[in-house]
């Protein structure tokens, strides 16, 4: 099992990634869609921060302090709330800055044993409060790798035609 300060330092860090990789990029390219119905790079962002309460933090509490059953979250329902792709990529990452140290803050506080505690998933069955914190940052990863899909597209146009061959068998 990781440990929690990890777990929690590898979550903080996520903000000053997406902002050191994606500054530099204009809009076109943060909101550029790489297939229909696909998320652009800031509606990515948004769902980070549409999940990090209720799809995370508030589900690993809820299992440390008791409950006997979790259910889904309907984050597709929460996004439609918000226009993230007419955001502003510093005022999006500042927001997920703020829920990622109240999350980093909530993982410190806890005992390791906690992670151990279960509820039922209405869908996936026994689920333990660990789960949840391991899935957190390999759902941030996942995200990461989508953006790099939707933003990559950026470089591979100003490739010569050999280069491009070249990069699609690599």
């Amino acid at each position: 099992m990781v440990e929690l300060e990890e777990l929690a330092a590898t979550i903080e860090s996520l903000p000053e990634v997406l902002l050191a990789l994606l500054s530099p990029l204009d809009a076109e390219v943060l909101t550029r869609r790489p297939a229909h119905g696909e998320w652009c790079a800031l509606e990515v962002i948004g769902h980070l921060i549409t999940c990090e309460g209720p799809a995370f933090r508030d589900r690993i509490r809820r299992i440390v302090e008791g409950e006997p059953e979790i259910g889904n979250v309907d984050i597709h329902k929460l996004m439609a709330a918000e226009s993230f792709e007419t955001g502003d990529l510093n005022d999006l990452v500042a927001r997920l800055r703020a829920e990622r140290v109240v999350s980093a803050r909530y993982l410190r506080s806890i005992a390791t044993n906690d992670l151990d505690r279960t509820a039922e998933h209405v869908t996936y069955g026994t689920l333990s409060a660990g789960d949840f914190a391991h899935e957190w940052p390999f759902h941030d990863q996942d995200h990461l790798q989508q953006i790099l899909d939707a933003v990559k597209p950026r470089y591979l146009e100003s490739m010569s035609a050999p280069m491009r061959t070249a990069m699609s068998e690599a």
